[in-house]
């Protein structure tokens, strides 16, 4: 049996790394001394609807909610325990992003020498968790598959299958169908990796894992079953994200390489370095690896053998689960083991592999200097918000918020942008936080957003402006516009996103002058 690579690498170091990647990733969520970079994407969603949750709302009853509640509720925890402030998203963020180069440090000395074994936690944070950092759903499922994988490449004791199996659970808590590929790809390995050792043995070691499994998604999943009706969480958890969800822009296959950055000289190309990392190895290291598994079969112990057939089926699995929208931030979230296989590929003392494993370090060190210290030194404008103080990287972000800020107190009414109520503390409604032009906003929940206007007469609202590509057939958002249209006047506009996505602020009519 070939020596275990842990012991080439101490727990120390692994530790010692860790910590290092905390403060890397730490520099890159807040400006020193400690001041949190705002965070404007889509993770604001599921804390608003965690706030939901800790004012007593219960998911899929009282709000809409497309994925199983894990999101939600941990978003929930982190306010209950910590306060509405802005520091709380980016110091989860920190977390989860040296928790995923634990596990996967932790996993690659297993099966890496010592000199090879930091590189995929290295290559990750600098090519692939710097690219996504938007903190939801994806991002926690896989870490929990990433886990189950950790505990079954240790070893496939009785105590380890549970662990496994919970961890899984966890994973499709999140998302159910990372989660569901992540289980079904484990348990093709348990049979595989069982079949010979008795069918005694494989039997047990199945009840294990799916036993823990299915009681913890059962227990949770039926808890919103009673509370929410059978019907809606179906819909929710099912048929919308089946029917109605791949009528989206985004959500199709035809998404795949859609997000690649145009490059026009040296500065987009360099921007397109983790694009091109994260295309080239997700799915097709796994390709690779298969065929290098195959030809290097006699080569490998049997331990090493499996440890490195999970990573594979575990990795494809959760591909898998985004393959019907294959869109670049969620390879990204997906890609840990890929990550891996790609490193296991360039071991050995073959002088390439030696040149593109030093390559592969000098890169990556670079991108992670290069990102902590660009974070730190690039503009930024630090705002005193209800919620503290929080920097701004963007302009016309920091224009939008100082605008609000000076016109809004905590508790106001507000409408269709989370991101400007979560920081301002303002009040928004319960049933979904925007009305969007396509599909993904449905009729019923417009009409509620209308009626809760109509009660609480929102000083400001947010609207989109209409673009080009517009198709009134596929949006039912046009109650909201009229609504808005015949009540509110434009008061201001903010070109977000340099400009490509404008933002319109309307205020409402009765005895308010325009400012």
């Amino acid at each position: 049996m070939a020596m275990n690579a842990t012991a080439r690498l101490s727990k120390i170091w692994i530790y010692r790394a860790s910590f290092v990647a905390f403060l890397f990733l730490f520099l890159r969520f807040f400006l020193l001394p400690c001041t949190p970079v705002a965070q404007l994407a889509d993770q604001l969603l599921f804390f608003s609807r965690g706030l939901h949750v800790v004012n007593g709302a219960v998911m899929y009853r009282d709000f809409f909610e497309m994925v199983p509640p894990g999101n939600n509720l941990l978003d929930a925890a982190l306010l209950k325990v910590f306060g509405i402030h802005a520091w709380v998203i980016p110091a989860g963020d920190v977390a989860v992003g040296t928790g995923f180069f634990l596990i996967i440090t932790l996993s690659a000395a297993e099966i890496l020498e010592a000199s090879t074994a930091l590189l995929p936690g290295m290559l990750f944070l600098a090519f692939v968790f710097s690219s996504a950092e938007d903190i939801t759903h994806h991002w926690y499922s896989t870490l929990a598959a990433q886990a189950a994988v950790y505990v079954l490449i240790r070893g496939r004791s009785i105590t380890r299958l549970v662990m496994a199996g919970l961890l899984c659970a966890l994973s499709v808590l999140f998302t159910q169908t990372q989660g569901a590929f992540a289980f079904a790809a484990i348990v093709v390995y348990l049979v595989w990796a069982g079949h010979k050792e008795g069918r005694e043995n494989l039997f047990r070691s199945l009840i294990a894992f799916v036993l823990p499994f299915t009681a913890l998604t059962g227990a949770v999943l039926g808890y919103y079953v009673v509370r929410a009706g059978w019907s809606t969480l179906y819909f929710d958890l099912v048929t919308f994200p089946a029917q109605i969800l791949t009528l989206v822009d985004g959500n199709s296959p035809r998404t795949y390489l859609h997000q690649f950055i145009a490059i026009h000289g040296a500065a987009d190309l360099l921007r397109a370095v983790p694009f091109i990392f994260v295309y080239a190895i997700v799915p097709y290291a796994y390709f690779a690896g298969a065929y290098r598994l195959w030809k290097d079969k006699h080569k490998l112990s049997d331990t090493t053998w499996d440890q490195i057939l999970l990573l594979h089926l575990a990795g494809f699995g959760i591909f898998l689960g985004v393959i019907a929208g294959p869109r670049f931030f969620r390879l990204c979230t997906i890609s840990p083991s890929a990550v891996i296989v790609a490193v296991w590929l360039i071991r050995g003392q073959m002088h390439w592999a030696k040149i593109v494993r030093r390559a592969a370090y000098g890169a990556a060190t670079a991108f992670l200097l290069m990102l902590a210290i660009h974070r730190q030194l690039a503009w930024h404008r630090v705002l005193p918000l209800p919620t503290g103080r929080v920097a701004f990287t963007d302009r016309a972000d920091a224009e939008e918020f100082e605008w609000m800020a000076a016109r809004t107190h905590p508790g106001d009414s507000f409408a269709n942008r989370t991101a400007l109520a979560f920081y301002l503390k303002l009040k928004t409604p319960t049933r979904v936080e925007f009305v969007s032009e396509g599909e993904f906003t449905r009729p019923e929940q417009t009409s509620e957003v209308v009626a809760w206007l109509q009660q609480n007469r929102p000083r400001y609202v947010v609207m989109q402006p209409l673009y080009s590509n517009y198709q009134p057939e596929h949006s039912h958002s046009e109650p909201y516009r009229q609504y808005v249209q015949a009540h509110y006047h434009l008061a201001r506009v903010f070109p977000l996103n340099r400009g490509a996505q404008p933002e319109q602020l309307w205020e409402f009519n009765e005895g308010i002058s325009s400012r």
